[in-house]
């Protein structure tokens, strides 16, 4: 078995919104690997302003943007990316998204992906009812470096949307036709998270590439193949009060994508005990 070597190779990101341009930098510095582009249609498997949907999960994206890559491109290693974005811990009172990244190798048939928490991000969504509602909800998007999305209330979203509204006139007249659209005289309005359009997504999946990369330089200790990493945590983190494992994580499990080889090693944030709050015995 031929090991997997992602030093001095060349990378196709497959994308529809510019995203290879986050990817150069930590690509060319930890790898040496160029960066080229590849436009597929990834909205036709689903947009975040809701006109398709999108079924499944994120890595069943990802295989899809991969498939669409495939038929247009000879390149062995393909690079994807895929966004989710909502409340941190279902509260609704913050927001974050995840950044996961899918690299494909066609000869050898090996995914190596990594994800990352975007802490910082502009995802918001909101019903706008009173024209005073459209100034405040463009400041809470960072409006004119981040777009828009504005559709009629109570219409099936892929009717009349607007998106990539970076204007501030733009947005009013969009606002205005909404309105008078609308059966209910609302204007359903949502940050654009299309990367192209929203430097700060664009920042995190830089973010995401930039571990990506180093997960490509890390080889495997059987094997010598690249993209050696974390694939789970191990479960049963003591509580701090009584020792019982908690479903905390206590440990990494880091695998290769080639040979299978596993190792199970300490949490990388050096963490030996969980808060008694999160023990089942003494927070029962």
């Amino acid at each position: 078995m031929k090991r997997l070597n992602f030093r001095d190779s060349r990378v196709v990101f497959a994308t529809n919104h510019g995203k290879a341009a986050a990817a150069r930098s930590p690509f060319e510095r930890v790898l040496n690997a160029s960066v080229d582009e590849a436009v597929i249609d990834s909205d036709s498997l689903g947009t975040f302003s809701g006109e398709i949907a999108r079924p499944g999960s994120m890595l069943d994206a990802l295989r899809g943007k991969v498939m669409l890559a495939r038929a247009i491109t000879p390149e062995r290693f393909v690079l994807v990316s895929e966004g989710s974005f909502g409340s941190a811990g279902g509260l609704g009172l913050l927001t974050q998204g995840i950044e996961m990244l899918l690299l494909h190798d066609s000869v050898s048939g090996a995914e190596v992906l990594e994800q990352h928490i975007a802490r910082d991000t502009n995802f918001a969504t909101a019903v706008l009812r009173e024209h005073d509602d459209l100034p405040r909800f463009l400041s809470r998007i960072r409006f004119g470096s981040h777009a828009l999305v504005l559709y009629p209330g109570g219409l099936p979203t892929v009717e009349h949307v607007h998106k990539g509204l970076v204007d501030a006139a733009q947005a009013k007249r969009a606002y205005e036709e909404c309105k008078r659209l609308s059966p209910s005289q609302t204007v359903m309005a949502m940050s654009d998270m299309r990367a192209h359009v929203n430097p700060t997504r664009m920042k995190e999946i830089e973010a995401c590439c930039e571990l990506l990369a180093a997960r490509l330089a890390t080889l495997c200790p059987a094997c010598g193949s690249g993209g050696f990493g974390l694939v789970a945590t191990v479960p049963g983190l003591p509580c701090d009060v009584c020792g019982a494992p908690t479903q905390r994580a206590r440990a990494e499990k880091h695998a290769c994508v080639l040979c299978g080889k596993n190792v199970e090693r300490p949490r990388a944030d050096g963490r030996k005990a969980a808060d008694p709050s999160e023990c089942q015995w003494c927070n029962p």
